[in-house]
C-alpha cells in the first residue's frame, strides 16, 4: 500500500501542470478561469475515480492538451464559434466517444487508422501547439524581445535541462520558476494562497447541446484527436503496468476504455475539455504503482488543488508557454515514424502535417488527410490497402469539405 500512495504522489506531481494550464487555455477562449478550474480538477477526480474503481488502473484522466487548443484557437477564435458550442462539441464527442466503446467500433477505429495519418497527425498537432505557444507570446506581431519573451525562453531551457537528468515534475518546476522569475518585474501578483473553490455556476450546464451541421466536421475531429491520444498514451501506460497479455493486447480494453468517454461528456456539462489518458501517469507507474491506489491517491491529491484558487490563478500564460512548446517539440517529432519512401504513404502525410499549422486547424488537416490518402491509394491501384473504416472516413470528409466550399462554411 504505502508503494501505491508514494507511486500516486509521483504521479500527481507530474500531472499537476495541467491544472495550471488548461484554465488559461480555457479563459483565452472566454471562459471565466474560475470555473473552468474548478471544472478541470473535478473532471479529474471525478473520472478517475471511476477509472480506478472500475477498472483498477493506475493511471489519471485528464483534459487532453490537443483538443483543448483546437477549441479555443482554431474554433472559437478562429471560426467564430461561442464556448457554450465548444463544450457542446466536447459532450456530444464524450457520448460518441462512449457508443463508439460500448459497441466495440472504437477499438477497430484504432486498429485500423492508416499509421502514416495517424503520425503526421500528431506531428501536425505538435507544430499547431508550437503556434499557440508562439501566438501567446506575440509572435510573429511583436517584434520587441521583452521580459516575457525572455522568462519563457529561460523555462523551455530548464525545462530540457530538467528532461534531461530525468526530473518527472519538470513541467511543473519549470511553470512555477517562470512564475517566481516574473514577480521581479512587477509581472505577477500573489493575491492570497487558499481560498473556497471558484463556483462552477458561470459553466456549469451552460453547454449547447444543439449543434448546427456546420459543427459536424469539428465534432468528427476532436473524436478522433481523443481516439489518437487514447491509442498513443493508453498503449504505453498498459506496457509499463504489466497489463498487456501474451498476445500484445491490453487486458480488461472495455473496461478500461469506458470511463473516458463517460468523463469527457461530463466535462463538456461542467466546463472543460476531452479527457484523455495521462501519459505522465507513467511516473507513478515506474515507481511501483500497479492498481487503484495509485490513482485514487493522485485524484485526491488533485482535489486539493481546489483550495489554491489563488496560487493558480496568478500564474501569467506566458509562464505556462514553456510547457506548451515543449509537448508541442515532442509531438512534432513523430515525424520520424511517417512512412516517407512510398509515395502514397508520404504524399497525404506532407498534406496532414501542413495543412495543420499553415491553416491553423486540426480540422483540415485530417480532412484532407484522410481524402488524399484514400484517392492516392485508390489512382494508384491500391485501394484494397485502404480499410473500411478509412474508406468511411474519407467519404464523410470529403463531403463536408464539399458543403463547406459551397456554403462558405469551411
Amino acid at each position: 500500500m504505502r508503494r501505491e500512495l508514494l507511486a500516486g504522489l509521483s504521479t500527481f506531481f507530474t500531472v499537476a501542470y495541467i491544472i495550471l494550464l488548461y484554465p488559461n487555455f480555457l479563459s483565452a477562449g472566454g471562459v471565466d478561469f474560475g470555473s473552468a478550474l474548478t471544472a478541470t480538477i473535478l473532471t479529474i477526480v471525478i473520472s478517475t475515480l471511476f477509472l480506478a474503481l472500475y477498472s483498477d488502473f493506475p493511471a489519471v484522466l485528464v483534459p487532453g492538451l490537443s483538443v483543448g487548443p483546437f477549441l479555443v484557437y482554431s474554433v472559437i477564435l478562429k471560426q467564430g464559434a461561442s464556448w457554450q458550442t465548444a463544450l457542446g462539441i466536447v459532450f456530444w464527442a464524450g457520448i460518441a466517444i462512449f457508443l463508439l466503446t460500448i459497441f466495440k467500433v472504437r477499438q477497430k477505429i484504432l486498429l485500423h487508422l492508416p499509421a502514416t495519418i495517424k503520425s503526421a497527425a500528431i506531428a501536425g498537432i505538435g507544430l499547431f501547439l508550437i503556434c499557440v505557444g508562439l501566438k501567446n507570446l506575440g509572435f510573429p506581431h511583436e517584434h520587441v524581445f521583452n521580459i516575457p519573451i525572455a522568462i519563457s525562453l529561460f523555462g523551455l531551457i530548464l525545462f530540457f535541462i530538467l528532461h534531461y537528468f530525468g526530473v518527472s515534475s519538470a513541467f511543473l518546476v519549470t511553470i512555477l520558476a517562470c512564475w517566481l522569475a516574473a514577480f521581479p518585474f512587477g509581472l505577477a501578483k500573489l493575491d492570497g494562497i487558499v481560498s473556497l473553490p471558484s463556483s462552477l455556476s458561470p459553466t456549469f450546464l451552460k453547454l449547447h447541446f444543439s449543434l448546427g451541421f456546420e459543427w459536424m466536421g469539428t465534432l468528427l475531429t476532436v473524436i478522433l484527436i481523443a481516439l489518437f491520444d487514447t491509442s498513443a498514451s493508453l498503449t504505453v501506460l498498459s506496457k509499463l503496468a504489466h497489463k498487456l497479455d501474451d498476445r500484445g493486447r491490453i487486458k480488461e480494453i472495455d473496461k478500461i476504455l469506458i470511463p473516458d468517454g463517460l468523463g469527457s461528456a461530463l466535462a463538456g456539462i461542467l466546463g472543460t475539455g476531452t479527457l484523455s489518458f495521462a501519459l505522465e501517469s507513467s511516473a507513478g507507474i515506474k515507481a511501483g504503482g500497479r492498481h487503484k491506489w495509485t490513482a485514487l491517491t493522485a485524484a485526491a491529491a488533485c482535489l486539493i488543488g481546489l483550495f489554491f484558487h489563488p496560487v493558480i490563478s496568478s500564474i501569467p500564460l506566458f509562464a505556462t508557454t514553456p510547457a506548451i512548446l515543449a509537448i508541442g517539440i515532442f509531438m512534432a517529432l513523430e515525424i520520424k515514424s511517417i512512412h516517407w519512401k512510398s509515395m502514397t504513404e508520404s504524399i497525404p502525410a506532407l498534406i496532414t502535417l501542413f495543412t495543420i499549422p499553415i491553416a491553423f486547424s486540426i480540422y483540415r488537416g485530417f480532412a484532407f488527410g484522410f481524402v488524399s490518402y484514400a484517392l492516392i491509394k485508390g489512382l494508384k491501384g491500391e485501394w484494397r490497402e485502404v480499410h473500411p473504416v478509412c474508406w468511411a472516413l474519407a467519404i464523410i470528409f470529403a463531403a463536408h469539405l464539399s458543403w463547406g466550399l459551397a456554403t462558405g462554411h469551411l
